[in-house]
């Protein structure tokens, strides 16, 4: 597809763990979530877990935005993950 970048999940090693990742034309995502954080920031309640989880959304965007090296909505994301393309 022209302009586009592969977009895959897939599982990789990483630190000697299996992990599930984000790849675009091959290159693996660097990104995780604190889950440790995000359980303690969630027992603070319903209000601030939402917050958190917005903030984490609004970073994916970004860094996905950055490694394509153009802006991308999160429509965009989720058809990628729908498609594989973005």
């Amino acid at each position: 597809m022209e302009g586009k970048k592969k977009f895959e999940i897939k599982f990789t090693k990483e630190d000697g763990k299996v992990v599930k990742a984000i790849f675009i034309d091959g290159i693996m995502l660097d990104y995780s979530v604190d889950v440790k954080a995000l359980q303690e920031i969630s027992a603070l309640g319903l209000e601030y877990k939402k917050a958190a989880l917005l903030d984490i959304e609004n970073h994916f965007v970004r860094c996905v935005s950055e490694m394509v090296e153009r802006d991308v909505t999160k429509q965009e994301l989720d058809k990628a993950f729908r498609t594989g393309w973005i």
